[in-house]
């Protein structure tokens, strides 16, 4: 059995060694940002949050203005 070594073939393997090694590098980063404590699970409970968050602010609005009415 003969090895034939060229150097397209080391070319290869060293493209193919630096393709796994970047992929779990992205892997083990992505891991890290999905467990930040800003993450929003579903867009359910961030448009929930933010429509509850634009009415207290209406309604703090609101009620500030009639105090200024009423003072």
């Amino acid at each position: 059995m003969f090895f034939v070594i060229d150097k397209s073939k080391i070319f290869s393997y060293v493209i193919a060694i630096c393709t796994v090694v970047i992929l779990f590098v992205a892997a083990a980063n992505l891991n890290n940002i999905s467990s930040s404590e800003n993450t929003i699970s579903t867009s359910t409970n961030s448009m929930s949050s933010n429509i509850i968050d634009n009415f207290n602010t209406i309604t703090n609005t609101i009620n500030n203005s009639v105090m200024n009415t009423i003072n």
